[in-house]
């Protein structure tokens, strides 16, 4: 749970306490425009302007945006605790450049905008130094909502999006966080979702939210990867509550009820990979995953596997891909124009072939495009850990 005490908020210049840790942000940022800091722009080869329309991808670059800290931390707004947090960008995978290459596909949306929409307690406490949202899901009726992990306080939980112009490459992306409820594991009043030690995946199916975990146990907890359901109505209503064990008190921070509720296990060392998105028909649910122990599933393979949102036990197809290097999973999924395509953290980009009444065994997969060349030292500054199908009007 929260185990940073907020001084700076009651203006207290006290020494701390024993067990508290003073996170004050000491950087000497001191961005004031209207658009974006120069410093914190990787992607040269992308467009000049977001000028993509109707449906792409929307990608989300996890990797920090400062340069000056080898990309380990956010670029600060003012040195007082705001920072300029992950970069979203628009990708068409259908649009032909006009010089052959594939630079007319990309465009910057924008970045989070860490600052006092997330509660002040946050900004001056320097949490958002390390705050990153780890996937995206979009719904034309619902918006958009990432799944966010909070560094320093080691807590997950679900964030609402707000993109002001989706015309626009240098928007400051408002961010609402949700942290999942702590407490005892086997406690009701706990968020089935707090204990997972790594969520992977977020995607809307029909209509309906839902959270992808790894298969790697907490603290020797369960090692099973699943799949959760968060409820219709928090997310047509979210809302923040003071968490009663939460030392700071803070009223913009955690949901006040448990979100997540479990649809699907796999097997033990099995899980989400990445990301999930709905298969063709629009209702089922598709999930990419991978193993984290070699008797479960090869260390450098990812598989596609169908579920039943309803619940019931995952099924693997026949989409299987080999030779994934370490940290390159396909951790993005999206349906666009009815093809499926993944995308993995360093910005290769896979096109999933799906069976059809005509010819049920056409599963198969292809490499469709690679977008770390258009990147500044990729190696170092993208992590393309999510995607999502959104429309631009």
């Amino acid at each position: 749970m929260k185990v940073i005490f907020n001084f700076l908020a009651f203006g207290a210049a006290l020494a701390l306490p024993l067990g508290c840790v003073n996170l004050e942000v000491d950087g000497s940022g001191g961005f004031s425009g209207e658009g974006i800091p120069a410093e914190v722009e990787t992607c040269s080869g992308c467009l000049e302007s977001q000028e993509i329309r109707g449906e792409a991808i929307l990608l989300v670059n996890t990797r920090l945006t400062n340069p000056g800290s080898n990309f380990t931390a956010n670029f600060p707004i003012d040195g007082k605790g705001r920072f300029v947090g992950a970069a979203l960008y628009l990708y068409d995978p259908a649009r032909v450049c006009d010089d052959g290459g594939n630079g007319c596909r990309l465009a910057r949306l924008g970045h989070l905008w860490l600052d006092d929409s997330m509660g002040m307690l946050s900004v001056n406490d320097g949490s958002l130094e390390r705050f990153t949202v780890r996937d995206l899901a979009w719904d034309r009726a619902r918006g958009l909502w990432g799944l966010s992990y909070d560094a320093l306080n080691d807590e997950w939980g679900l964030t609402e999006l707000a993109v002001p112009d989706w015309h626009a490459d240098d928007n400051h992306v408002e961010v609402h966080r949700y942290t999942f409820l702590p407490g005892p594991v086997d406690d009701t009043a706990t968020d089935a979702c707090y204990w997972r030690q790594s969520l992977t995946g977020l995607g809307f199916v029909d209509g309906e939210l839902f959270v992808g975990a790894a298969g790697k146990p907490g603290n020797g907890l369960d090692a099973r990867g699943a799949v959760f359901g968060i409820p219709g109505d928090f997310i047509a209503a979210p809302e923040h509550c003071v968490y009663a064990n939460d030392r700071t008190l803070d009223p913009n921070y955690y949901a006040c009820v448990p979100l997540c509720g479990i649809r699907a296990s796999f097997e033990d060392w099995l899980g989400i990979a990445g990301d999930i998105s709905d298969d063709a028909s629009g209702v089922g649910m598709v999930a990419m995953v991978n193993g984290q122990d070699e008797a479960a599933m090869p260390a450098d393979r990812n598989a596609l596997f169908t579920i039943d949102p309803a619940g019931g036990a995952p099924t693997a197809t026949n989409v299987v891909v080999d030779g994934i290097l370490a940290g390159r999973d396909i951790e993005g999924l999206a349906r666009i124009g009815g093809v499926l395509y993944g995308v993995d953290a360093f910005g290769k980009v896979y096109a999933i072939t799906e069976p059809t009444a005509e010819d049920p065994s056409a599963w198969s997969v292809t490499v469709h495009d690679d977008l770390a060349p258009l990147f500044d030292n990729a190696a170092e500054s993208i992590r393309l850990r999510g995607a999502t199908r959104v429309v631009v009007e």
